[in-house]
């Protein structure tokens, strides 16, 4: 998958790239220390392309391999 040559992306734009909810990206944050996206001054996310890899790799531990969010 290649991305956008952009600095920032909203969480709807992620959202589209990597076919996850927003609601599920917002749960992640609350689990997964690693996963914080910079904010803008308006309070909304801002996700670098190094968040973007995150969240994939988060959902194929996930999704394909079969972990848990608790293991």
């Amino acid at each position: 998958m290649e991305l956008e040559d952009k600095s920032f992306f909203s969480i709807g734009e992620v959202e589209k790239t990597t076919d996850v909810k927003e609601y599920i990206l917002r749960y992640w944050e609350q689990e997964f220390r690693i996963l914080r996206p910079a904010r803008r001054t308006s309070g909304q996310r801002k996700y670098i392309k190094s968040d973007i890899e995150l969240i994939l790799k988060i959902k194929e531990l996930l999704y394909t391999k079969g972990f848990t969010i608790g293991g």
